[in-house]
């Protein structure tokens, strides 16, 4: 069998896609920016093995960003309520911080088209374990 980088940047590519449409962009730049700062927000909030068996189901490529600078030993992070977790998004990326999470509810929005847009790719099993980690405000949130 072979390794065809072609194939993967195709899929890593096409999750871009679904995140850019969930959040109403044709922007790939504003979705990527906005798809790692989520990531590692919900990478951060996860228990190691937790973490490490959601990223099993990323694209190669997501699974990169996914690691960038994952630190195993100071994780789970403590987020107490939606607020805290807003600051946390916000605390991965600081360009996006500054352009695309002008306000609350730009990183709620942003945070609920990520959910969405893992569905085409991680399983609702591990998706139920991202939501059962966070705060029950937070949780209501991925109601929709």
């Amino acid at each position: 069998m072979s390794f065809n980088f072609e194939d993967k940047q195709k899929d890593a590519v096409n999750l871009l896609r679904k995140v850019a449409e969930e959040m109403g962009t044709e922007d790939l730049n504003q979705a990527g920016r906005v798809f790692r700062a989520v990531l590692q927000a919900i990478r951060d909030r996860l228990p190691v093995n937790d973490a490490v068996h959601f990223a099993a189901q990323l694209p190669t490529i997501w699974k990169g960003v996914y690691y960038d600078q994952y630190d195993p030993a100071k994780v789970p992070v403590k987020v107490r309520d939606r607020q805290e977790w807003i600051e946390f998004i916000r605390s991965k990326n600081a360009f996006a911080a500054n352009n695309d999470f002008l306000c609350d509810s730009d990183v709620m929005e942003a945070f609920q088209a990520v959910f969405k847009a893992l569905h085409h790719c991680v399983s609702n099993r591990e998706l139920q374990k991202v939501k059962e980690a966070m705060h029950q405000d937070i949780q209501e949130l991925l109601e929709v």
